[in-house]
């Protein structure tokens, strides 16, 4: 179920009796779960929200709680983050680490999620979607403006080399010129 999620409703029934007179740690669940109605959360991302108005140990238990739900998971968010990027606004699989890490998430699972990308698949949608708006241009400016979206984006030189070409060669084969490299 990477990518989404997952639909529970939670009400103060749900939760054991001893919770709900804890009216500290009712309020911070209260509020973690507001907060991850918009968005998935890391667990990190959450603590650090829920400490901006909680004590520790109330921000502890109400993470801990959220966990053992299943709605706090580094490893679902991880590959979510993953599958959305690569989806939308691709990078490269060093750039999503770094993004992960970024936002709490552990190296090891960061690497995990990016397992499976190819760089040199990713590199070439990005480039396409961007290679639409430089129709017209000249090789040079196609060539540095494409080269330096997809460094932005976290791709090594070659892939970048090999995205720009491919692209140029495909243009200009659509376009009927000869190439002008």
């Amino acid at each position: 179920m990477h990518g989404q999620v997952p639909a529970v409703v939670i009400s103060t029934a749900d939760l054991d009796s001893p919770m709900t007179d804890d009216k500290p740690l009712m309020k911070a669940l209260g509020r973690a779960l507001n907060l991850i109605s918009y968005r998935q959360r890391t667990e990190r991302e959450l603590r650090e929200r829920l400490a901006e108005r909680f004590e520790q140990d109330v921000v502890d238990r109400a993470v801990d709680d959220l966990k053992e739900r299943g709605l706090v998971d580094d490893v679902a968010f991880a590959h979510a983050w993953s599958d959305s990027r690569t989806r939308n606004s691709p990078r490269s699989a060093r750039a999503l680490v770094r993004e992960m890490t970024a936002k709490g998430i552990s190296r090891s699972i960061a690497d995990e999620a990016v397992l499976d990308l190819d760089d040199e698949e990713t590199a070439r949608v990005a480039a396409a979607k961007f290679a639409r708006r430089l129709a017209g241009n000249d090789y040079e400016q196609f060539h540095r403006r494409l080269w330096q979206h997809l460094q932005r984006r976290g791709y090594s030189g070659s892939v970048a080399r090999r995205a720009v070409s491919e692209l140029w060669q495909e243009h200009e084969t659509a376009s009927g010129h000869p190439l002008d490299e």
